[in-house]
């Protein structure tokens, strides 16, 4: 069972962040934490991370960026580096619903069940029957495409649950980012078409040797 502890960032912080130590002193971030999910929509709000792992137990963050102004490379290789000194673990998913297992242990137990959607279907007549979520994207747009996708004929499965995780909707980005060359609602689209995909060629595997 998780244990689940939630502080609010302030809704409104300087553009430029001098003193982190100042903003982070009020925050109620007392309890003997594992992990940290940094949710933070702005530069404004990364700046202050490496100041809260420092007031934190927990030794590992997941800190994703759905949104290339949230936190631009360099401002990233930054807050990377001073998590690190700090002797803890950081990982930067881009978009959040490609977080895979790390290997940290908080981390990992984590992404057992939410970053990078995994999937087990079942086909039958050419449709699909049945889909379960094994691993679902922490939006919850795996699940919603889940749900939708019985009877949609297999060839069109991949492709139809991309656009329903699209329209979920989707808390990705839709700007261009240049570190794709696109934009994060299709990479998230792609991510869900990917592990549909696999999941229909495990289930065509299963019936072979059934």
């Amino acid at each position: 069972m998780w244990t689940i502890g939630h502080t609010s960032l302030p809704e409104a912080l300087p553009e430029i962040v001098e003193n982190p130590e100042e903003i982070v002193r009020d925050f109620d971030l007392d309890g003997d934490w594992d992990l940290v999910l940094f949710l933070g929509e702005s530069p404004s709000a990364f700046v202050l991370l490496p100041e809260i792992m420092k007031q934190v137990s927990a030794k590992a963050v997941i800190a994703p960026a759905d949104d290339y102004s949230w936190l631009p490379k360099g401002l990233e290789r930054q807050i990377r580096a001073d998590v690190e000194a700090l002797g803890k673990a950081i990982v930067i998913p881009r978009t959040f619903c490609t977080l895979t297992r790390s290997s940290f242990p908080a981390i990992d137990e984590f992404a057992r069940y939410f970053g990078s959607p995994e999937l087990k279907m079942e086909i039958e007549g050419g449709l699909v029957k049945t889909v379960e979520v094994l691993r679902g994207s922490p939006c919850g747009s795996t699940g919603h495409a889940a749900r939708m996708l019985p009877g949609t004929r297999i060839e069109e499965a991949p492709r139809r649950a991309a656009i329903l995780v699209q329209t979920y909707p989707c808390l990705a980005s839709r700007r261009f980012d240049r570190l794709f060359d696109d934009a994060p609602i299709h990479i998230a689209g792609r991510v869900m078409e990917s592990a549909v995909r696999k999941a229909s060629e495990e289930s065509s595997e299963r019936q072979k040797h059934a």
